[in-house]
């Protein structure tokens, strides 16, 4: 019998084998070197294959990573990333890019530049970064002599380089957006188009709704001291049906011109109703408050005397107006209509 793991040995063989070099690169590979399209998966590029070269394109390859430890060389003065698979690149990958003037990293799947990416690009004129998901350039990508950039045309990456692209020194660097491969604008008329026209429609909803609410509340106000200042001139009184109490019944509270007075719109006493139970006074003398009736008044029916009404029509307890004129008088009691 054979060792139980010996069928598991080419397979772990496989796995430990080092991944093949995306590139066959000679060691005497010329300065100006193309591999465009020369890979259809590349999981991790070897960046140790690239220490001879001045010009180098790479794009078309499906690059996903590059190795931790890649560095730009200082001789390298254009580099080509573009249609690839990254979606991040070493912190340090530029930190010695001294000689570098163009970098192609459009089209790929790029979500963060750390802030000082391009800190030691100081030769960087063209960079492109279109067709990525970036949220905004870091500063340090304007170098003194950077002539063109190319980004994607979102509001959040626009209003990330708007200030550097719209200063009058800043007047050699052209600086573009992509929708698409050829749909292209210049960074500042989109972002004055697209971007700052937004802002203004919402804040001139949100202050023409403000005003709107503003009239309307005026209106209403207007409107009720009309009403009040109507009712007090044609000395009938003004008032309003409330809701129904906790005994089914509606209630009345009403104000008129005070008796005996010259002046019909002086102020006059206010009337509630009083409910009375059939044979039973309500009871301010019996030491019992109604539930529908406010502390501040007083029941306006003499303790000495039950008053009841009675309705063929609605049976229990009934409406009624107390109306009391003056201290001293009798109060005079009305049946509403029905």
């Amino acid at each position: 019998m054979g060792h139980p793991a010996a069928p598991l040995m080419p397979l772990l063989l496989l796995v430990l084998q080092p991944a093949a070099p995306c590139f066959t690169v000679p060691s005497d590979a010329p300065a100006e070197l193309n591999l465009t399209n020369s890979s259809r998966r590349c999981a991790e590029l070897d960046w140790g294959l690239f220490q001879r070269q001045n010009q180098l394109w790479l794009s078309h390859n499906g690059i996903e990573a590059l190795s931790p430890s890649s560095r730009v060389e200082p001789e390298l003065e254009k580099l080509d990333l573009s249609y690839n698979r990254l979606r991040e690149l070493p912190a340090a990958f530029l930190s010695r890019a001294w000689g570098l003037r163009h970098l192609r990293l459009q089209h790929n799947r790029l979500r963060e530049l750390p802030a000082g990416f391009f800190a030691n690009a100081t030769a960087l004129q063209k960079l492109w970064l279109q067709g990525n998901p970036l949220p905004a350039v870091p500063t340090t990508a304007f170098q003194d002599g950077l002539r063109y950039l190319a980004v994607p045309c979102r509001c959040d990456v626009a209003g990330s380089v708007l200030a550097a692209c719209s200063r009058p020194e800043g007047a050699a660097l052209r600086c573009q957006c992509f929708k698409s491969h050829d749909d292209s604008f210049n960074v500042t008329d989109f972002h004055a188009r697209e971007c700052r026209g937004d802002v203004g429609l919402v804040a001139g909803a949100v202050g023409a709704t403000g005003g709107a609410a503003v009239l309307l509340a005026i209106a209403a106000v207007v409107w009720y001291r009309r009403r009040k200042a109507a009712g007090a001139a044609a000395g009938a009184g003004w008032g309003k049906r409330e809701s129904a109490t906790a005994h089914g019944q509606p209630r009345y509270i009403s104000r008129a011109a005070e008796i005996g007075t010259a002046d019909a719109t002086a102020a006059a006493p206010d009337y509630e109703n009083v409910f009375v139970s059939p044979c039973a006074a309500p009871a301010a003398a019996r030491g019992w408050t109604p539930e529908w009736q406010e502390r501040r008044y007083r029941p306006q029916v003499p303790v000495d005397d039950d008053y009841f009404l009675e309705s063929d029509s609605v049976s229990g307890d009934q409406p009624i107006y107390a109306n009391t004129q003056t201290p001293g008088e009798d109060s005079i009691y009305i049946i509403p209509n029905q």
